[in-house]
C-alpha cells in the first residue's frame, strides 16, 4: 500500500497504524521512555533547550546523529525531488546537519565552531542565474537550494512546497529508523519527530501536521518498495493540493492545532505521541 489514506482510515491503513502503535508501546515499556515537551522561548517561536532535553542528549552522541543524517543524504541524493536542491554530493552535508541538530538539542556549540571554521574557506557555488554565492550557514544554504542550477527554470527561486517537505520528512524519518536511534532511545525519537515538526513550519506552514504521517510511512516496508519501484519518486504525494493532501491523513491530526507544542503526552499513545 502507499501512504494515501482518507479521513476514514481504510482497514489496511488501520492495520499499519495498529502495528506501529504496538511497536512504539513495546519500545516504551522496554526502555521506560518519557515524554519531554518542546521548549520554546517567551515569544513561542524559537526552540530552546531544557534540562530534561540536555539530560537526554547526554546519551545521544554526535556519532549517533551523523549515522542518521548520513543515511538521510544517501537517500536524498537518489531522490529526484530532493536532489535538485543539492549542489554537490561531495560536501559534508550529513556532518553539518548532525552538528546543527546536536547544538539545537544539547546546547553545545559544535555547529557554530564548524560554521566559523569554513566561513572563509567555503568555495562559492554557481546558482541558476550564473551568480556565484557563498554558503556559510543554514539560511544561505536554503537560498542556494531554492536557486539551484539543477532545478527546472520555472522552479528556480521557489521556496519548498508541501509535497517536497513531505518527501523530505519521509526520507528523514526512514533514516532515523535505520540509524538505530529509535531502539537506542524512544524518548529521543519521540522528541525528534516533534522537533522536525516545529522546524519544517519555517519552510512551509502547512507541513507540521504531516510529520506523524511521514513517520508512519517510513515504518512500512511496502511503502519503501513502492517508492523504490517508482524510480524513487513519491507519486502518491507529489503535485497534490493541500485539500488532497489533508485527505491522506487522519482527521484528528489534520485538526490538531496543539501538536507538536502540547505539554503532555496523549494517553492513547502510551507517552509516545507520534
Amino acid at each position: 500500500m502507499t501512504a494515501a489514506t482518507t479521513n476514514n482510515v481504510s482497514p489496511d491503513a488501520s492495520v499499519v497504524l495498529n502495528k506501529e502503535e504496538e511497536k512504539l508501546r513495546s519500545l516504551v515499556e522496554e526502555s521506560d521512555a518519557k515524554f519531554i515537551p518542546l521548549t520554546m522561548d517567551g515569544a513561542g517561536r524559537t526552540h530552546v533547550t531544557s534540562e530534561p532535553l540536555v539530560a537526554l542528549m547526554e546519551n545521544i552522541t554526535l556519532k549517533d546523529l551523523k549515522r542518521m543524517t548520513n543515511k538521510f543524504y544517501e537517500k536524498a541524493f537518489q531522490d529526484e525531488t530532493l536532489d535538485k536542491f543539492i549542489h554537490s554530493h561531495s560536501d559534508p552535508h550529513g556532518s553539518r546537519f548532525a552538528k546543527w541538530v546536536h547544538q539545537k538539542l544539547s546546547g553545545s556549540n559544535v555547529w557554530d565552531k564548524d560554521r566559523k571554521s569554513r566561513k572563509n574557506l567555503q568555495e562559492p557555488v554557481r546558482l541558476a542565474d550564473g551568480q556565484k554565492y557563498v554558503v556559510h550557514d543554514r539560511t544561505s544554504a536554503h537560498v542556494a537550494a531554492w536557486n539551484s542550477a539543477k532545478r527546472p527554470q520555472k522552479e528556480v527561486g521557489r521556496h519548498f512546497q508541501l509535497d517536497e517537505c513531505r518527501v523530505w520528512m519521509r526520507l528523514h524519518f526512514w533514516a532515523l529508523r535505520e540509524s538505530g536511534l529509535m531502539e537506542k532511545s524512544p524518548t529521543f525519537s519521540n522528541y525528534y519527530v516533534r522537533f522536525i515538526g516545529h522546524f519544517v513550519r519555517i519552510y512551509e506552514s502547512t507541513a507540521p501536521q504531516f510529520a506523524r504521517d511521514s513517520f508512519r510511512w517510513s515504518a512500512s516496508e511496502e511503502n519503501i518498495k513502492t517508492y523504490e519501484a517508482s524510480g524513487r519518486k513519491m507519486t502518491d504525494v507529489l503535485g497534490l493540493t493541500l485539500g488532497e493532501a489533508i485527505r491522506q491523513i487522519p482527521s484528528s491530526e489534520a485538526k490538531d492545532l496543539e501538536w507538536p507544542y502540547n505539554n503532555q503526552a496523549d494517553d492513547d499513545h502510551e507517552n509516545f505521541d507520534v
